[in-house]
């Protein structure tokens, strides 16, 4: 029955992410570079007073027939921009299956199939920490169902995949722990878990570069345990070695990474924020913010208060014992360090995460909710290790600890039972109020982001003039921003391109007294010359305002769109 309750659960997730998909209309400006640079033919152009056919223009984002599975092309473009090619690979491998198709669903299966693969290993790591069956069936939900977990499903970008490869990292760090503590054959370690954490480096790295902040957390960690406290001096030295290994596989498997890190533009801006000491606050607030409204909405404080209550608690009472005499500090100090020793994997895992969490925050990108998406690939630990503080507490308080106050109670023969009946109880009820925090953030506050709902009214006006003349007037320094637009020309049967700092006379012919047009205006300090230009030569050189209308339609991230309509 447990094993059932956890499908279900994970059958609920994977529909309500699929719900959501449904609702997607629209695209960032970046999920269009996925489709181009994962699938271009002869690359995007934008030319001076010419027509483009739109099917031009689908062809440099979709994979056309007989140029699937070209695994060399797109390695080729990730090394020209800033990006490690693994989840290109696996996206322009979906593109393949469905040619000359341009649709969502390719780049949310894709994302779907990672968060299938994160939901099973987050299952097992909260296995592996002890986490108590209920309080797992509720990190499980709430991440499942989560805005931000949607939202992540929803970018078409890298980031579920990079939440796979960093949760698959913790859970083998895990292992490798209890494993070591356990006593297990030596043998475990380096057959099975070594090459398998060199494996998934290797992955995570080509993946996304932020791989590295966690890879680089945990391992530390790992090694001090291993070197300090485990006294394991070659295993440390092998485990070192083999990461470093991984880590130089990945480079020649790769060789751009080498500038994109060190030389690329988004290199060189991420060294120089991380490196920033005067935006450490800012950046911190600005992510912890994030965290707090985006994922737990707006409630992490309180939670976080609540268990550094329950931790306080959990102190005081460890000084005495179950008939109330105080303890020596030299108990409790053994206490305190046998415990530590015991749930070492826990605080590595937790050290890993805040790591992640802070060097990411200093060296992201800053675009407001949009970068949620930076943080979303720990979301799923930070939910992980808050729930395991709520059960640290939990039975503290109604454990099977002399210290539980639950004893305190004297409740005789029925002492136990009241236990888990208090625990129970403790378990609904934080169901209850995260089951709450979960319905105000999708529906209250609609924190699931990445939907675009405004894009569908343009989409259907787009496709209700399919054959009208459109033009797009382009700022010449920044034409590729045209492809912010792909959703709209690629539903008209041709476009019209123009430069708008080029005010030449327009000798366009099919031009002359049309009774409609429909305008895409860039962002640029000329672009009310270049509009008059294009309605004198639309009138024929007679005086626009005598012989057309604009009404302006819609604005948004540098364009605007007007429908120009004869008097």
């Amino acid at each position: 029955m447990k094993k059932i309750t956890i499908v279900i659960i994970f059958l609920i997730s994977l529909s309500v992410n699929i719900y959501f998909g449904f609702q997607k209309e629209g695209f960032h400006e970046d999920e269009y570079y996925t489709y181009f640079s994962s699938n271009r033919s002869i690359g995007l152009y934008q030319p001076d007073r010419e027509w483009q056919e739109s099917q031009t223009i689908l062809d440099e984002f979709t994979v056309k027939p007989g140029e699937g599975y070209n695994y060399g092309l797109v390695k080729l473009v990730q090394s020209w921009d800033v990006h490690p090619p693994l989840y290109y690979f696996i996206f322009h491998t979906l593109c393949s299956l469905t040619p000359g198709i341009f649709t969502k669903w390719s780049g949310i299966i894709t994302n779907l199939i990672a968060f299938a693969l994160s939901f099973w290993v987050l299952y097992f790591i909260t296995k592996s920490l002890g986490v108590d069956y209920y309080l797992r069936l509720l990190v499980l939900l709430f991440w499942g169902v989560n805005p931000q977990t949607i939202s992540c499903n929803l970018l078409i970008r890298m980031y579920s995949w990079l939440t796979f490869w960093i949760l698959l990292c913790a859970y083998l760090h895990i292992r490798m722990i209890l494993e070591e503590r356990a006593g297990k054959e030596k043998n475990t370690f380096y057959k099975l878990f070594l090459p398998a954490v060199m494996i998934t480096c290797f992955m995570g790295f080509l993946t996304q570069y932020f791989y590295l902040f966690f890879f680089v957390c945990i391992g530390f960690a790992f090694a001090i345990w291993l070197l300090f406290f485990r006294k394991e001096i070659k295993k440390a030295l092998v485990y070192c070695c083999a990461c470093a290994v991984s880590l130089i596989l990945a480079v020649l498997a790769y060789p751009a990474s080498v500038h994109h890190l060190l030389g690329g533009y988004r290199g060189n801006e991420a060294a120089g924020s991380l490196f920033n000491i005067e935006n450490t606050v800012m950046r911190l607030s600005f992510f912890f913010g994030l965290l707090n409204d985006f994922v737990f909405a707006g409630a992490f404080w309180i939670i976080i208060l609540i268990i550094i209550a329950g931790m306080i608690f959990g102190i005081i009472t460890r000084k005495k014992d179950s008939d109330g005499r105080c303890l020596s500090e030299e108990k409790v100090s053994c206490d305190i360090k046998r415990d530590f020793l015991n749930h070492i994997e826990i605080w590595i895992i937790g050290f890993a995460t805040v790591g992640y969490f802070l060097l990411t925050a200093k060296a992201a990108l800053l675009v407001g909710s949009a970068s949620n998406r930076y943080e979303m690939p720990i979301y799923s630990l930070v939910i992980a290790v808050t729930f395991y503080a709520f059960g640290a507490v939990l039975k503290r308080l109604f454990g099977n600890s002399d210290s539980a106050i639950a004893d305190r109670l004297r409740y005789d023969d029925n002492r136990a039972e009241k236990r888990k009946k208090y625990y129970k109880y403790s378990c609904y009820l934080i169901a209850v109020v995260m089951t709450t925090l979960l319905v105000k953030g999708i529906c209250l506050d609609n924190r699931v982001l990445f939907l675009y709902p405004e894009d569908r009214d343009k989409i259907q006006f787009a496709s209700e003039n399919e054959d009208q003349v459109v033009i797009v007037m382009f700022n010449p320094a920044t034409p590729h921003n045209v492809w912010r637009l792909t959703d709209e020309l690629i539903c008209y049967s041709k476009v019209y391109y123009m430069d708008e700092e080029n005010l030449e006379p327009i000798r366009e012919k099919s031009f002359a007294n049309i009774d409609k047009a429909i305008l895409y205006v860039a962002d640029d300090d000329l672009k009310e010359a270049a509009i008059d230009n294009l309605l004198s030569a639309l009138g024929e050189g007679n005086n626009s305002s005598d012989s057309y209308l604009m009404k302006q339609l819609s604005e948004e991230d540098m364009w605007t769109t007007f429908l120009i309509e004869k008097k």
